[in-house]
C-alpha cells in the first residue's frame, strides 16, 4: 500500500501535467489580447489570490488539507474548460479566477501536508530533500506537458490543449482522496482566526532570518513575475512556432526541476544562489538575441533552489504552517499586482527588452541589500 509521501509524489506529477501552460501566451494573443491585457488579467488573478489565499491556508489548517487539495483540482479543471472556450478578455478573466481557486487551495498546503506526513513517520529532517523531489516531479510533469502542448496546438487547436488538461485533474482527485490526513497538526491547539493572524505576524517579525528572506524574496518576486507571466512573450521575441515555444518552456520547467532537486545541497549557500539569480539578468539587459533565452533558463535553476528555502518550515509551528506560507505568498502578491500592470504597459507601449533592463535594476538592488544586511543569517540556528 502506498504511503502518503508516495501518493504525494504522484499528485505532484499530475498537478504539473497541465498542457496549456506551454502555449498560454500564444493562445491569449490569438484571441486579440495584448501585453497590457495580460498585465491586467495577471493583476486581477493576483488580487483574487491576495484576498483568498490566507483564509484558504487557515481553512486547511483547521479543516482538512487533503480535501483542500481536491478542491484545488476541481478549480484547475474548471479553469481549463472556461479558458479553453474563451474568445474575449472577460471570459478569460473568469477562467483565471477559477485558476486562482487552485492556487489558493494549494499555496502552503502541499508543503504543510508533506512536512507533517514526514514528522508522523519520524523523518521531518528529510523535508528539504523530499520537498525538492516533489517540486521536481511537478516540473517534470509540466515539462512533459509543455513539449506535448506545442505539437498538440499545431495539429489540433489551442482549445483542445486546454480541454485535455482536465484528465490529470480527475486522476489527481482520485489519488489525493486516498491520503490519510496527518494527525500532527491537529494535536496542537486551534486558535480563532484573528489570534492565528497575530501568531503568524509575530512569527515573521521575531525571526531575523525570516525577515531578511522576506525582503530578498520581494525582489525575487518581480523577477519571477516577469518569467512566469511574461516569459513566453520574451521567448516569442526570438521564436515563432508553437512547437518550439513548447520545447523552450519545457526547458524552463526542467531548469526549475533541477533547482528543486539540488536545493537541499545548497541550503547553506544562499549567497551563491542570490548571485546566480541576478547575474544572468545583468547580461540579458545588454543582449537582445536568442542567447538571452539560454540565460533566462539558466537563471531558473538558482531561483528554484532559493524558493525551496527550508528555514521557513523549521521556525514555524505546525498549527500555523500553512497560514505562515500563505501570508508570505500574500506579501509577494502585493508586490506583483502593480508590477504586472506596469510590465504589461511597458511591453505594449515600448518593448519587452526595456522590461528586462528594469528587472536587471531590481536584481542590482536586491543584491546590494543582501550584501549589506543578509549574509549574517548563514550562522543563525533557527529556533524550533
Amino acid at each position: 500500500m502506498l504511503s502518503n509521501i508516495k501518493k504525494l509524489y504522484i499528485s505532484h506529477f499530475l498537478i504539473g501535467l497541465v498542457f496549456w501552460y506551454g502555449i498560454e501566451k500564444l493562445f491569449i494573443t490569438s484571441i486579440g489580447i495584448d501585453a497590457a491585457g495580460i498585465g491586467f488579467i495577471t493583476a486581477m488573478f493576483l488580487t483574487f489570490n491576495l484576498v483568498f489565499d490566507i483564509p484558504c491556508g487557515m481553512l486547511a489548517d483547521k479543516w482538512s488539507r487533503k480535501w483542500m487539495l481536491c478542491i484545488a483540482c476541481v478549480g484547475m479543471a474548471l479553469a481549463a474548460v472556461v479558458m479553453g472556450g474563451a474568445h474575449s478578455l472577460p471570459i478569460l478573466a473568469l477562467g483565471y479566477i477559477s485558476y486562482g481557486v487552485y492556487v489558493c487551495c494549494t499555496d502552503g498546503v502541499y508543503q504543510a501536508i508533506i512536512y507533517d506526513s514526514l514528522h508522523q513517520e519520524g523523518r521531518s529532517e528529510d523535508y528539504s530533500k523530499i520537498n525538492g523531489r516533489m517540486g521536481a516531479l511537478f516540473l517534470t510533469g509540466a515539462s512533459v506537458a509543455n513539449v506535448v502542448s506545442g505539437f498538440l496546438a499545431a495539429h489540433t487547436s489551442y482549445s483542445f490543449v486546454y480541454f485535455i488538461s482536465v484528465v490529470p485533474c480527475v486522476l489527481n482527485i482520485l489519488i489525493i482522496s486516498t491520503i490519510k490526513e496527518p494527525k500532527f497538526h491537529k494535536a496542537e491547539a486551534k486558535e480563532r482566526m484573528l489570534r492565528q493572524i497575530k501568531d503568524v505576524t509575530k512569527n515573521i517579525v521575531k525571526v531575523r532570518a525570516l525577515r531578511v528572506l522576506v525582503l530578498v524574496f520581494s525582489g525575487l518576486t518581480v523577477i519571477e513575475l516577469f518569467k512566469s507571466e511574461f516569459g513566453q512573450l520574451y521567448m516569442l521575441r526570438y521564436v515563432s512556432s508553437a512547437e518550439l515555444l513548447g520545447i523552450l518552456w519545457a526547458g524552463y520547467s526542467l531548469a526549475w526541476a533541477l533547482g528543486s532537486l539540488i536545493a537541499h545541497k545548497l541550503h547553506a549557500r544562499l549567497s551563491l544562489l542570490i548571485w546566480l539569480s541576478v547575474i544572468p539578468y545583468f547580461f540579458m539587459a545588454f543582449i537582445d538575441t536568442g542567447l538571452g533565452i539560454v540565460l533566462f533558463v539558466v537563471q531558473a535553476v538558482a531561483s528554484a533552489a532559493m524558493y525551496n528555502e527550508t528555514r521557513i518550515q523549521d521556525v514555524t509551528a505546525s498549527a500555523v504552517r500553512a497560514s505562515v506560507l500563505s501570508v508570505l505568498n500574500a506579501l509577494e502578491r502585493l508586490i506583483s499586482i502593480p508590477s504586472a500592470l506596469l510590465i504589461g504597459w511597458v511591453i505594449r507601449d515600448y518593448n519587452i527588452f526595456w522590461v528586462v533592463r528594469g528587472v536587471a535594476i531590481v536584481c542590482a538592488v536586491m543584491l546590494a541589500f543582501w550584501l549589506s544586511s543578509g549574509r549574517k543569517i548563514h550562522n543563525e540556528v533557527p529556533a524550533t
